[in-house]
């Protein structure tokens, strides 16, 4: 295989939310698309997030997201991200979570409503090759992007070992960045079934992750691509909750 792949995917092989440690956390995501409120901060709403208590039922991981290159319509925004083990794991722990003072609170700061989308992490990286938030210990990293539809007559399999193949004959011997892939099973939205994935790179740590994008071949779409992808948006990315 040439050391290269067209740039739709090509780049977002760099691209994250997954490595096999990443999906340690969980093989379902849950997020939301929310709007901070007049008068409130990025700053001030993670606070409060980190101030949510956390129970035995509830999300192994969670992440606030924040763009930083991005759509016009993402200003003023963040991303609510949860890691899950299974559907079963999320609605017990949708089912079971109480309002504790700071949930409320957070919800006072922020609109969230109809915005909740549920997909699965497919991983790529191989294991313990990567390790995002260099592995828990650091309170945020950076996070790039990029939506994907899947192309008629491929399979999320093959979006896999395209990724796979190229990070295995690019990836330099000291980048900890994490990638995969997350596929859509839910949101509500019309389009083709389970059709729709966003490619994403989390990085290590802030530098890592830009250390990668620096790396990384700039190419363009290729008619062999398994997937058609949009452009790539950058996010920060502030650890909430680490439980794994």
């Amino acid at each position: 295989m040439k050391n290269y792949v067209s740039s739709t995917l090509s780049f977002f092989i760099l691209m994250i939310w997954m490595n096999s440690s990443s999906a340690q956390g969980g093989n379902i995501n849950e997020f939301m698309q929310c709007t901070l409120k007049p008068g409130f901060t990025v700053e001030e709403v993670v606070g409060v997030g980190r101030a949510i208590p956390r129970t035995d039922n509830g999300p192994n991981l969670v992440f606030y997201r924040e763009p930083i290159v991005a759509a016009f319509s993402r200003a003023g925004s963040i991303n609510v991200v949860r890691y899950w083990d299974n559907f079963e794991h999320m609605i017990k722990g949708l089912e079971s979570q109480s309002q504790s003072g700071p949930s409320r609170h957070f919800f006072a700061m922020v609109d969230c409503g109809g915005t909740r989308q549920v997909g699965r992490n497919w991983p790529v990286n191989e294991p313990d090759q990567a390790s995002p938030y260099e592995g828990g210990e650091i309170e945020e990293s950076y996070v790039a992007i990029r939506q994907c539809q899947l192309n008629p007559g491929k399979t999320m399999e093959d979006v896999q070992q395209t990724l796979a193949e190229f990070d295995g004959e690019n990836r330099a011997s000291n980048d900890r960045s994490g990638y995969g892939f997350l596929q859509i099973l839910a949101s509500g939205e019309e389009g083709d079934m389970n059709s729709t994935f966003a490619i994403r790179v989390i990085g290590e740590n802030s530098e890592g992750l830009g250390r990668r994008l620096d790396a990384m071949s700039w190419n363009t779409p290729n008619s062999s691509d398994p997937a058609t992808c949009g452009n790539l948006s950058l996010w920060k990315s502030h650890v909430i909750h680490w439980g794994i």
